[in-house]
């Protein structure tokens, strides 16, 4: 029910204001930055490169907020100091002169925003009750979306009208609501472990079910990631401006929305398993479709449904491993699951500007495809009653 929540009003709000800005920063960016890394100097294949380092370093991000949510720092701290960080290192970015100034930058606002938003899930996994699991991680994946119509936007038409350098600016004042708004985050500790403090406590396996919907994600995000630079990359070679290749992102993301959100909050009455392989075909029919696009609208709906793809991802993913894993294991998993995007976005970015450059744009939409279909094949042989079974080590009612 939407009356009945274990999560306050303002922490979900909190929470949802903490996870919009780095999704409007990072949206707003990425389908710019391979343009702009081209405008100074890097081809196709240093392109993919420069953005496969930058997840490497949010995927590093990501990987380590599960171990500095279990040290005595926990997580509100370390949220705050990375969104601090990043503001800086958004305004240098536009300043930066060479392909390597803006990738060592870049690199660093990427860390923060991968150990953030990665900070930001284990707090709504701590705070979310188990029967809305779906519904909460869903309203926090529409910050995806609406990321990318205000970054798109807004990104976009900087650019066009004043230039890279003021639009880093904006961008870097914008970011100042991130560490702002996390003063207001409550961090919830579980009764257990306030008594339990200074006890080790036991670490539990994470289960097979929970490394094949590990490795479904990576195989998702990697198909996810060839759309993004391929998309950057044809539309620029096509002649299209920086505020049209910036408008797939606004439109993908305007549309595709509310879905992550309604499937999410299916998800937490019917079957997490089937929504979610509904969202990884949508990657493969993005991808298939990317091959044949060659005006605005194509580019319109590849990103509508490679929106709904990474929604799905995130809202649906992020529940279903709330419910495989025991508690004591939520915040290993549900970081290490995060970094799955980005783990994604090193290998596709890499992986997709070595492919242009050498196999061509139809032959790297189609074998991105294919590794849409390969993230399918992995959630089959994960239980889809997994959720009910485990529901006893959540410790709820």
């Amino acid at each position: 029910m939407w009356a009945v929540m274990n999560i306050s009003r303002k922490q979900l709000a909190s929470l949802f204001i903490c996870s919009l800005v780095p999704w409007v920063v990072g949206n707003g960016l990425l389908p710019l930055l391979p343009v702009y890394a081209v405008k100074l100097g890097a081809d196709s294949t240093v392109a993919g490169l420069y953005l496969a380092f930058s997840y490497l370093a949010i995927a590093l991000g990501a990987l380590s907020a599960g171990w500095v949510s279990g040290s005595r720092y926990r997580r509100k701290l370390p949220l705050i100091i990375a969104s601090s960080v990043g503001v800086p290192l958004a305004w240098l970015m536009g300043q930066a002169n060479s392909v390597w100034a803006l990738t060592i930058l870049t690199a660093l606002l990427w860390f923060c925003g991968g150990l953030g938003l990665a900070l930001i899930g284990i707090l709504t996994g701590m705070s979310a009750g188990e029967n809305e699991r779906g519904k909460i991680f869903g309203i926090l994946a529409l910050t995806s979306g609406l990321g990318s119509v205000v970054g798109g936007l807004g990104a976009g038409w900087l650019v066009k009208n004043w230039g890279y350098t003021p639009m880093f600016s904006a961008l870097a004042v914008f970011m100042l609501l991130w560490p702002l708004t996390a003063l207001l985050l409550e961090e919830k500790e579980d009764k257990k472990s306030q008594h339990e403090e200074d006890i080790p406590r036991e670490t539990k396996p994470l289960g097979r079910n929970y490394f094949l919907l590990f490795s479904a994600s990576v195989m998702a995000s990697i198909a996810g990631f060839f759309i993004l630079l391929t998309r950057s990359l044809a539309m620029s070679d096509m002649g299209f401006g920086p505020l049209e290749i910036s408008s797939t992102v606004v439109v993908g993301g305007l549309i595709s929305m509310p879905l992550p959100f309604l499937m999410g909050w299916l998800s937490d009455r019917i079957d997490r398993k089937t929504f979610l392989v509904l969202g990884y075909l949508s990657a493969f029919v993005a991808l298939i479709l990317l091959a044949i696009s060659n005006a605005l609208w194509h580019f319109w709906l590849v990103l509508i449904l490679q929106g709904i793809a990474m929604g799905c991802n995130s809202s649906i993913g992020n529940a279903w491993v709330t419910d495989l894993i025991p508690r004591e294991s939520l915040g290993k998993g549900l970081a290490l699951y995060g970094s799955t995007v980005w783990i994604g976005g090193i290998i596709g970015f890499a992986l997709a500007g070595y492919m242009l450059q050498n196999l061509g744009f139809t032959l790297t939409c189609f074998i991105g495809g294919c590794l849409g279909l390969a993230a399918v094949g992995l959630l089959i042989p994960i239980q889809a009653k997994s959720r009910l079974t485990s529901q006893p080590n959540t410790g709820s009612t």
